[in-house]
């Protein structure tokens, strides 16, 4: 078993962060931008194979600034966990307060709801999202995780699936995939397909009833989140509360005993 970790780079200051522990990878001059992180993706699982036992990951630049993890901490989490999927999500406050990642998702990019019932419908990944709820063990933000090349495969084939949609664009589904929709306060940079893409690996660990090993850095969490706030002129709240709102979600999904489930819908209202 080995580990191939990739961070992406995109120019020459992204490429002076990268950690020495993680392999390179470069998306300088990409000839598909509409695709971000997804195209670098696709190159590598496209032309390189690995060995189905071994790890797997492409990481953003901007990796240890969100997770506070650095590369050889990875490495040595991944070898300690053995799991089939290990997760790395930054901005734990969001996974511990959402129901799950798609309503996340429709919160900053309206619509994205209803085209991820329906693109996962079409791929065979089909999943009732309204009432889907998902604790940090299948909640996993962009891409921000490692796993068996043997996962990977599976992944890529239902991505494949919504690339070549999008690049036939020849339906009304292709079409909603291909809208630009708001990212960061711009409107018209970034398409939907790209949040759909990012959101497969928690459908198919649905699919699969499989858990990812969930790692954070609290600490760093932590001041992420009060900084944050303290950037929009918001109190921080009691970062402990989300800590709670994660474990109710997690031992409703154990039990489905509603108790848990009421009693989270209580914490999240109340301060």
């Amino acid at each position: 078993m080995a580990i191939h970790i990739f961070q992406i780079f995109y120019d020459e200051n992204t490429q002076k962060i990268l950690d020495p522990a993680f392999l390179p990878l470069d998306n300088t001059g990409s000839k598909r931008p509409d695709w971000l992180e997804y195209w670098p993706i696709r190159s590598v699982l496209l032309n390189q194979t690995f060995e189905d036992s071994d790890y797997v990951g492409f990481l953003s630049p901007r990796f240890f600034e969100k997770t506070g993890f650095m590369g050889a901490q990875v490495k040595a989490l991944v070898e300690r966990s053995g799991a089939e999927v290990v997760a790395f999500s930054p901005i734990f406050f969001d996974i511990a307060r959402r129901q799950n990642i798609f309503l996340q998702g429709e919160r900053f990019q309206p619509g994205l709801l209803s085209v991820s019932e329906e693109v996962l419908a079409a791929i065979g990944l089909g999943l009732d999202l309204k009432n889907l709820w998902q604790d940090q063990t299948r909640t996993i933000y962009s891409n921000y995780f490692v796993a068996r090349y043997r996962f990977w495969k599976r992944w890529f084939g239902y991505c494949e699936q919504i690339f070549a949609m999008c690049e036939r664009n020849d339906t009304p589904l292709a079409g909603r995939l291909n809208a630009f929709v708001p990212h960061r306060r711009t409107l018209n940079r970034y398409q939907m397909k790209i949040f759909i893409i990012e959101r497969i690996v928690s459908a198919l660990l649905e699919k699969l009833d499989l858990n990812a090993a969930s790692k954070f850095n609290f600490i760093h969490q932590r001041e992420e989140y009060v900084n944050g706030m303290k950037g929009v002129g918001k109190e921080p709240l009691d970062y402990s509360r989300f800590l709670l709102l994660d474990a109710l979600k997690g031992q409703y999904l154990k039990t489905r005993q509603a108790s848990y489930l009421n009693l989270y819908k209580f914490h999240l209202v109340h301060r």
